[in-house]
């Protein structure tokens, strides 16, 4: 044995080997602890905050009170503007989660067993989601105008002139129809991933024992692609409060299409911290057990199934 040789077989380590692979984790998380940290631990923690304080104009110092949920109450009474916004905001949520879902599980289905012009139809329904909102609402808006494609059939069909944005009778059905123009881009492309995981075997045998295309979306589909879609049903349903289309790009909360999304916007707009911070800590004390019933029940639907 050479003197190298020697000399770095008896060099002791600074640090043992677990050492530093400890050290190396964290380096390697320092970075996204301390944005999670700032980001959401103080923004959060000071938004809790603000839902029990309130500014004292005399002095102008902070002082804390339960003021902000009084005046919450009064926002949600009959008259209230919070009434209307809570009622558009579960409306959104529901096509989103009844409707929406569903019916991409079922045209996802069909384009997955190659139907004709399945990739024309594949690139006209994820465009959308590509273009950006305020190109995709200017389009939208020229498109449902009275003299425009939708607005002419409209005519053509019922003999009348229809303003979508500027009615107060269709203006959130306007923009539940941009909604669901442009978010089925994206439960498309998670459901399509998880149909393309089904193994071609297990189908191959389904049809040799008889079974058809429902038989098979029904009976093999959905059970396999179930965590997909009840990962899809259980965040829209941690949403449920903030389900919103684009009212400010559309309406701007006008002809009773403001959800609750768009009124803490507002709020915020002009300045008032408080009573959007305390609509946040009722919102989270509501969903909380929701969310977690929820989790619990999509667990029982099917069992889990690993391919």
């Amino acid at each position: 044995m050479n003197n190298d040789q020697h000399t770095i077989k008896n060099k002791k380590r600074i640090f043992p080997r677990n050492v530093k692979k400890y050290i190396f984790l964290a380096v390697m998380l320092i970075i996204p602890i301390v944005h999670f940290a700032i980001f959401w631990g103080a923004v959060n923690f000071n938004s809790i905050l603000l839902g029990f304080q309130r500014l004292n104009i005399n002095t102008q110092k902070l002082y804390f009170t339960f003021e902000n949920f009084k005046f919450l109450k009064a926002y949600f009474g009959k008259s209230g503007e919070l009434r209307v916004a809570l009622g558009n905001t579960l409306l959104t949520w529901a096509f989103l989660t009844v409707f929406l879902i569903p019916w991409a599980f079922i045209i996802t289905y069909f384009l997955y067993k190659k139907i004709p012009l399945g990739g024309v139809w594949r690139t006209m329904l994820f465009i959308p989601s590509l273009l950006p909102a305020v190109a995709m609402t200017s389009i939208f808006f020229y498109i449902i105008q009275p003299g425009a494609p939708v607005g002419k059939l409209a005519t053509l069909l019922t003999g009348q002139q229809f303003a979508f944005l500027n009615d107060i009778k269709y203006a959130k059905w306007a923009i539940i129809l941009y909604i669901f123009w442009t978010n089925f881009g994206g439960s498309f492309i998670l459901i399509s991933g998880a149909m393309a995981r089904v193994p071609k075997e297990v189908l191959e045998s389904a049809r040799l024992d008889g079974a058809g295309l429902w038989t098979e979306m029904l009976r093999i589909i959905l059970p396999l692609c179930w965590p997909t879609i009840s990962m899809l049903l259980l965040l829209n349903m941690a949403g449920i409060f903030t389900s919103s289309g684009p009212i400010l790009l559309l309406t701007k909360g006008q002809n009773n299409t403001a959800t609750l999304s768009y009124w803490i916007f507002q709020e915020v707009r002009f300045s008032q911290y408080y009573v959007p911070s305390a609509m946040g800590l009722v919102c989270t004390a509501v969903l909380f057990p929701i969310v977690l019933l929820v989790r619990w029940g999509l667990g029982k639907v099917y069992a889990d199934v690993e391919f």
